[in-house]
């Protein structure tokens, strides 16, 4: 049975749930919804998801709106001990948690913000000196960890891995650019066949 996955684009947040189901060879349907045509907005979407956002997956008679909580789920049923670690491996579970969390609510929540405040030349002045910053934070959580191995878990690729290297690019120039270990992270993600076919970078 396919997934459904209702989206507006190949690069919006449904990247990397396609990029994870690409991964898993589970087949999928996509569902590009124009929203300058309402089309998020009907009635029957509103059931899928209230809020008339993208992504949504349809599973059989699973609905689910969130692309972590996607991704998440999605590993633990097609994926489990592979690309999601077992709940028994308390460490490292633990850790995927950690960073399937993070790559929304710490690292998405900023990188977002240079696709949305930058109405005007000193908003977006404003919008850049403030992610600069952020991003110096950031790396201070992930180059540690990927000086010393390839992937974000010690346990190799996992959807964790997906879910970042998914958000990372929308501020390369103050995460990527100059930066070593996250240059090569990106370059080994961004190469994989999955990703490529999933069209996300």
């Amino acid at each position: 049975m396919s997934i459904h996955i209702y989206c507006m684009a190949h690069q919006d947040r449904s990247d990397r749930v396609r990029w994870l189901l690409e991964e898993m060879k589970i087949p999928f349907t996509n569902h590009f919804l124009k929203k300058a045509n309402g089309e998020m907005d009907t009635l029957e979407y509103r059931k899928l998801n209230p809020m008339g956002r993208v992504p949504t997956i349809v599973d059989g008679d699973l609905v689910l709106h969130e692309s972590a909580a996607i991704c998440m789920y999605l590993a633990d049923k097609y994926s489990y001990g592979l690309l999601a670690p077992k709940l028994e491996n308390t460490k490292l579970r633990s850790e995927y948690t950690k960073w399937m969390i993070f790559s929304v609510a710490s690292l998405e929540c900023v990188v977002a913000r240079m696709f949305t405040h930058v109405s005007t030349q000193e908003e977006t002045k404003t919008t850049h000196e403030f992610v600069q910053k952020q991003c110096e934070i950031l790396k201070l959580a992930i180059n540690p960890i990927l000086s010393k191995q390839d992937y974000i878990l010690s346990s190799g690729f996992s959807a964790a891995d997906i879910m970042l290297a998914a958000i990372i690019p929308g501020a390369h120039d103050y995460l990527v650019k100059d930066n070593p270990p996250l240059e090569a992270y990106m370059e080994r993600l961004m190469n994989r066949d999955s990703a490529i076919a999933a069209k996300v970078f």
